[in-house]
């Protein structure tokens, strides 16, 4: 691995933790739901699903850019231990149903968005 991509990845993780920080903390939970868990992993997913896409139909995105907002920023934006953490909170206080639609909320959204982000980029 070379340093510029490195350093791609380093500046896309600061600043998807940080975005991560601040979408969170704007919608962290509604009568139980983790809404900033969804939105993060929501947004993340539609942005790798575009950059997937671009590669995909044959747009030239440099190896640097990748690894930015890729590996760097999606990275640090999404988060699946956060997730597995609030269902499982939600579990152990009974919660059943606000976790089944926490568990199948993530899924079914974000792979919608990856999909969505997929075709986006087909354009």
């Amino acid at each position: 691995m070379n340093l510029r991509i490195a350093m791609a990845i380093a500046l896309g993780g600061a600043f998807g933790a940080v975005a991560r920080f601040y979408i969170s903390g704007l919608l962290p939970v509604y009568r139980d739901f983790p809404v900033g868990t969804l939105m993060v992993n929501s947004i993340a997913s539609l942005i790798l699903g575009y950059l997937y896409g671009l590669l995909f139909w044959g747009f030239d995105v440099p190896p640097d850019w990748r690894a930015f907002f890729g590996t760097g920023f999606c990275g640090a934006l999404s988060t699946f231990s956060t997730f597995s953490y609030e269902t499982f909170s939600l579990l152990r206080e009974r919660e059943y149903l606000i976790a089944t639609l926490n568990i199948l909320a993530n899924v079914i959204i974000t792979i919608a968005l990856v999909f969505a982000g997929f075709m986006l980029a087909r354009r």
